[in-house]
């Protein structure tokens, strides 16, 4: 606008204070939901479901973050073939079953592990050795929860039981015991930094929702 025109000010000015179509007064506002009323009623019953289902509706989101969340950590596992134990799948699974219960917990646990171990092509008989895993991890965390009162502590004595569960596993399996070994150390070493710095903050949010 050029500093020295009155007409474009004024319409300007005109424009501003112009009625914003269907919102004129009350009579226009329901002609207008009525005119939309799809997308009124589709609002209102999205507004409805947060109301009533909010702590269901919660649950799922944060149970489809964390498989999500999980699957992608491991997928580096399709080109790097050393077995190392970097994966945030522990990390959703015991924050998820501390928060929510076991059920959730499991869901978020194996789907997780199932959906990146089929991505990256790694998925065979051995891996039902970590569903094992990951089954015990989801039924015991809450009542670990319950006794260490720290998501922080709760989560490296799962994952120490975790690995307790699995190596022997897949060393029984034919599994060569240096590379379960590596696996092991990395898994724990990782874990206790995840759960140190990450899982505290996630953990919190999740509360806050």
């Amino acid at each position: 606008m050029e500093p020295g025109n009155p007409k474009k000010k004024n319409d300007l000015v005109a424009w501003a204070h112009s009625k914003v179509p269907g919102l004129e007064n009350l009579a226009s506002f329901i002609r207008f939901l009525i005119e939309r009323r799809l997308i009124a009623l589709f609002m209102l019953a999205a507004l409805v479901l947060l109301f009533f289902f909010w702590n269901y509706i919660k649950v799922i989101i944060v149970m489809v973050f964390f498989i999500a969340i999980g699957t992608v950590s491991m997928l580096y596992n399709r080109w790097i073939k050393v077995s190392l134990g970097v994966e945030l799948i522990m990390v959703g699974l015991v924050v998820t079953s501390v928060s929510f219960g076991r059920l959730p917990g499991l869901v978020v646990g194996l789907v997780g592990l199932f959906l990146a171990e089929v991505l990256s092509e790694r998925f065979t008989y051995s891996t039902f050795v970590s569903f094992i895993g990951i089954a015990v991890v989801g039924l015991a965390a809450p009542n670990i929860f319950h006794q260490a009162d720290s998501i922080t502590s709760t989560g490296i004595i799962m994952t120490i039981i975790y690995d307790a569960i699995i190596a022997p596993g897949y060393i029984l399996l034919g599994s060569n015991a240096g590379r379960t070994a590596l696996f092991i150390v990395t898994h724990i070493i990782f874990n206790i930094w995840a759960f140190s710095f990450i899982a505290p903050a996630v953990y919190g949010i999740v509360q806050l929702l």
